[in-house]
């Protein structure tokens, strides 16, 4: 299992559903959902010609009890990373341009072979005419690791974990003054995996969806979304000469809080029309949801929920499908003012279409940051997964844990 973004990988039969170029990163801290209000630890940027800069990088070692995700003759090993990241920001008036960089360097202490560098670059311009209006535009690149632990990795251990090459645009307006919420977004994406072992897993994913809401009373909007998904693989056809691009489009209802709020964040639910190009394939559909709620009952804890269901690429040989459902409930703590912590519990049920299998996967983690300064701090984290499947080989348990330093400037 992954750590959070740490890592920079994820599956690529799971990036058309979860993989969204993002605002230019910001630099990594424990507790990201709880306001700051602490001068003390507040980092101020660089000036460099029009940006603002700020640097960090993460230091970390840590100790992987499965290194290759193995149901049994688990392979141990200790690993050490060195990430720096990079944030420029530019703001003038009602235009804010930003950069961003993140490289993760990951060394193994014994089996080298799983040696990597990850990097991902991302650009943004966000015009706000007005404070609940906005348009936004991205594109980043992204040389992904494919984490071992994910539904669909490399399961060869000689040649090293899967490299992926990925490029991704995005276009957002949301506009949320007045009793109207309007909510429109477009994005493309391009997977390239490095090996040509893995041509079929090249592919292009086009997505867009419109949300329509009405505001009910202070910041909540009831809502309406309509969406659609295209995948177009770049080998066509598998070995049995069967198509394999297909179009995924759908709706859900739900509500959106603005910004703001003791509760902000929004939850929508409804269903999912899967249509392969192969007429062989049966049509099919399934329940769609999405959600990111944070819930600040007092000013120093946050609670976090990430909620999604939906049809996501598969590679998996005989499957004709594949319906992730992922859910994560994430705590955030100020316990005191230079010490932060985040506990989550996570849960993805993978069901594979045409294979009547299916993968079940909790996962608990935790992270404690002690701040020394605005600059420097140290960083305690564990976690546990445990995967259960209907075929045995690809089940497996998994304890990842260490220390970081975080520098910041």
């Amino acid at each position: 299992m992954t750590r959070g973004g740490k890592y920079l990988s994820l599956s690529a039969s799971a990036l058309a559903l979860l993989h969204t170029p993002l605002a230019a990163q910001s630099i990594p801290e424990t507790a990201p959902a709880i306001e700051r209000d602490d001068p003390e630890f507040e980092i101020d940027p660089t000036r460099i010609g029009p940006f603002d800069v700020t640097v960090g990088v993460e230091l970390s070692s840590h100790y992987d009890s499965n290194l290759y995700a193995l149901p049994d003759n688990e392979i141990d090993d200790v690993v050490f990373e060195l990430a720096p990241q990079m944030r420029a920001v530019h703001s003038s008036g009602p235009v804010e341009i930003a950069f961003g960089t993140r490289t993760v360097v990951r060394r193994h202490a014994d089996q080298t072979s799983e040696d990597s560098e990850a990097v991902r670059f991302s650009s943004d311009l966000t015009w706000s005419p007005h404070e609940e209006e906005s348009l936004s535009l991205g594109a980043a690149f992204e040389r992904a690791i494919e984490d071992r632990g994910d539904p669909e990795a490399r399961d060869i251990l000689a040649p090293g974990p899967r490299e992926l090459d990925i490029w991704s645009g995005a276009a957002q307006y949301r506009r949320a003054r007045g009793r109207i919420l309007l909510d429109i977004r477009a994005q493309a994406a391009k997977y390239d995996a490095l090996s040509s072992l893995d041509d079929n897993r090249d592919f292009s994913a086009y997505s867009g969806s419109a949300t329509v809401g009405m505001r009910v009373g202070g910041s909540m909007f009831l809502t309406a979304t309509g969406f659609a998904n295209r995948r177009d693989f770049r080998l066509e056809t598998d070995m049995l000469g069967q198509e394999r691009n297909a179009t995924t489009w759908g709706g859900r209802v739900g509500f959106d809080l603005a910004p703001g709020g003791l509760v902000e964040g929004s939850l929508s639910a409804g269903v999912f029309r899967y249509e392969p190009d192969e007429p062989t394939f049966e049509d099919r559909t399934g329940f769609s949801l999405a959600g990111n709620l944070i819930y600040r009952p007092r000013r120093r804890t946050a609670f976090i929920l990430d909620a999604s269901s939906g049809d996501v690429a598969t590679f998996r040989t005989g499957a004709t499908g594949r319906t992730d459902l992922t859910g994560r409930i994430t705590w955030q703590q100020e316990i005191r003012h230079n010490l932060r912590s985040s506990f989550s519990a996570g849960y993805r049920r993978s069901r594979f279409r045409g294979t009547d299998v299916t993968e079940k996967t909790f996962v608990g983690r935790g992270e404690l940051e002690l701040l020394f300064s605005r600059h420097l701090s140290l960083v305690a984290e564990a976690s546990y997964g445990d995967r259960t499947s209907d075929l045995d080989f690809d089940e497996f348990d998994r304890f990842r844990g260490g220390l970081s330093v975080r520098l910041r400037y």
